[in-house]
């Protein structure tokens, strides 16, 4: 008799089960860990934009306390002179340099002077961020004054300094390393910039023969307005009182230029174009291509060492999409020197910095003020047809007709 004896040890069944569990667990464990990394970074990203946001409401509580300076200050009256100097030494002082952490709490902005950090009021369920700017910095005197420009568009820089401060020059600066980069991407990543040979102006629509290729810096013209200890608009036909520079970034020429060599105050017809000199090489990020120092005119009753200058400068660009631009008083060489005339109170830096919760942002912005709503006149006419102009002479009254259209529309 026979027996036959079947042992099934089902050793290849556990290991497909041990193998698949282990294969579920690990990717259980991956997407688990794929949620939670995503959560982090959505988390953070969430506390990293309220942290903006704090530092951004440290930049507009800083606006306050310089409105409340202008308005405060702007008399010089005596009764007031000890709270503004108080609060120009909060802002830096003559020389410009804050240190005060603090300064939106110890000026009575916000807060109270000993508040370490301003909290941000939340909405409901936001209480976890956790939200306050930690330091606000105000600088009312800058340096210099830093701004943009698109073509065919103008900026009206008012030439103040701090009182007592003496200037007679001014430094423009322009074509920075961002103009160059943005430009260099349409045009095979050239590595130097194009500079005019002549004088000659092409057309806008880049069908002359001597184009204004997109690495080319733009064309400044700098309009000058000033009057002297008193203003009356009749001022303004006194020659020194109102001039216009063009400059044209040149591969020759200098890197200084004069209002007086305005056509309309020389003597002697000089050029209506002044060629600057200027870099065709690479530089460095926070360099300009150009640069040019401008010597003022003396405005008619001021003093000839401009103590009693009151003018503003209009700086326009042209044959460029876009420009940066800076202007310095005097010159632009020496940013630490305490006795260099400084812009006051034109565009004020504001240093802010936000926490929501253990994430901080800090931001830097230039503000400027202006008691007027109405923009700049680019223009006097600006229009998209035809214009037409017309005149009728007569010597009867009874020729004039009310409302009578001469031009006819253009079909």
């Amino acid at each position: 008799m026979s027996m036959d004896n079947h042992k099934q040890r089902g050793a290849v069944s556990i290991f497909i089960v041990v193998f698949s569990a282990l294969l579920i667990t690990t990717i259980t464990i991956v997407f688990i860990r794929i949620m939670i990394q995503n959560q982090m970074q959505a988390t953070a990203n969430d506390l990293s934009k309220s942290a903006l946001d704090s530092a951004n409401a440290g930049v507009e509580d800083a606006k306050r306390l310089v409105v409340m300076y202008n308005q405060q200050c702007s008399s010089h009256s005596i009764a007031n002179r000890t709270t503004c100097d108080s609060l120009l030494n909060l802002m830096g002082g003559n020389d410009g340099k804050s240190t005060q952490c603090t300064t939106l709490q110890q000026a009575g902005v916000v807060g109270s002077p000993s508040d370490k950090e301003v909290l941000i009021k939340q909405s409901e369920g936001d209480k976890e961020l956790n939200q306050a700017y930690t330091c606000v910095k105000v600088q009312l005197n800058t340096f210099d004054y830093v701004g943009s420009l698109v073509q065919n568009t103008s900026r009206l820089i008012p030439l103040k300094a701090e009182d007592g401060q003496k200037f007679t020059h001014i430094e423009i600066q322009w074509y920075s390393q961002k103009d160059f980069q943005a430009d260099s991407l349409g045009s095979a990543h050239r590595n130097t910039v194009d500079l005019r040979r002549d004088l000659k102006l092409p057309t806008d629509s880049g069908t002359s023969v001597y184009p204004w290729t997109p690495h080319t810096p733009a064309l400044m013209r700098l309009q000058l307005f000033q009057y002297g200890k008193t203003f009356s608009l009749d001022d303004f036909n006194f020659k020194s009182n109102n001039a216009t520079l063009f400059l044209v970034p040149s591969e020759v020429g200098l890197k200084k230029a004069n209002f007086a060599d305005d056509e309309r105050l020389s003597s002697i017809r000089s050029g209506v174009l002044s060629p600057i000199r200027c870099e065709n090489t690479d530089f460095s990020a926070g360099e300009y291509a150009c640069s040019a120092t401008i010597t003022l005119t003396t405005p008619k009753d001021a003093s000839s060492d401009g103590t009693d200058r009151h003018a503003y400068l209009n700086v326009s660009e042209f044959y460029n999409t876009n420009t940066t631009f800076r202007v310095c008083l005097e010159s632009c060489g020496n940013p630490t020197d305490p006795s260099h005339p400084r812009f006051s109170g034109v565009q004020p830096i504001v240093d802010s910095t936000g926490r929501a919760n253990t994430y901080f942002r800090r931001v830097q912005s230039r503000v400027e003020f202006t008691k007027s709503s109405i923009p700049n006149v680019e223009a006097t006419v600006d229009i998209t047809g035809s214009l037409c102009k017309a005149f009728q002479i007569t010597d009867s009254t009874g020729d004039y007709k009310s409302n009578s259209h001469l031009c006819k529309p253009s079909s």
